[in-house]
């Protein structure tokens, strides 16, 4: 697995960065559940922000995912560095039962589309660097063994995803795979935000639901409407 650690995301150029609009390769019809589920699959693999980082549009962009049982809530952190790099966008969105069903990651809007309660919030380059940092210390850029790890819909994971020298580097931390309480940051982000709601607390480590347990469940209760993403290598499947 190739390493790009977030200090090169930290650390980026002194030039100006021109963050072009997040992009799908088709327009979709949110009105039919199936086609939101596959935007909403887009938007989780960040499809839009791996094709800008890779013709050079995205250098330092980060998208992190918290998933607290889909049906419950989902919340999205975006980090978007402003020009000269000192000031960045942390955008922060969070959806529940309500909003859920009408999530809309359309083509020309894959972030204003959601519904929810949203905020975004200018940092400085400390407080950037210190969402990087704790991201590495909690393992982004130096996982390894993560290839079909499934993301289950009605647990709870993290997905966090960065652009540096047009490669995405991709990280995940599974219920039940991961101890999530444990993660760092988590409470660098939710400081940094002004969105008050506290996060969805995870379960316990020697709570969570194993990978086999989860698979048997979905299996049996295959018309609940849960779903799951694999891992496999930098992508999500």
């Amino acid at each position: 697995m190739r390493r790009v650690g977030l200090n090169s995301l930290a650390v980026l150029s002194v030039a100006a960065i021109g963050l072009a609009g997040c992009s799908y390769t088709q327009n979709s019809d949110i009105s039919n559940p199936l086609v939101r589920k596959s935007a909403w699959f887009s938007y989780l693999n960040a499809d839009d922000l791996r094709t800008a980082c890779s013709a050079g549009d995205a250098e330092g962009r980060i998208r992190i995912i918290y998933n607290a049982d889909y049906y419950d809530e989902v919340r999205v952190f975006e980090l978007d560095p402003h020009a000269g790099n000192q000031q960045f966008d942390l955008t922060t969105r969070v959806f529940g039962p309500a909003q859920v069903k009408e999530i809309n990651v359309e083509i020309n809007a894959p972030l204003g589309a959601f519904g929810g309660e949203h905020a975004t919030d200018v940092i400085g380059r400390d407080d950037y660097i210190a969402i990087t940092d704790a991201l590495q210390q909690d393992g982004f850029g130096t996982q390894k063994d993560r290839d079909g790890i499934r993301l289950y819909s009605d647990d709870y994971y993290w997905v966090a995803l960065g652009c540096s020298s047009g490669y995405v580097t991709l990280a995940t931390w599974m219920s039940g795979v991961d101890d999530l309480r444990a993660l760092q940051f988590p409470a660098v982000l939710t400081e940094l935000s002004s969105i008050d709601r506290k996060l969805p607390e995870p379960p316990a480590k020697e709570n969570a639901r194993s990978q086999s347990a989860a698979q048997v469940q979905t299996i049996q209760n295959n018309e609940s409407g849960t779903f799951y993403r694999t891992v496999r290598g930098n992508m999500l499947r």
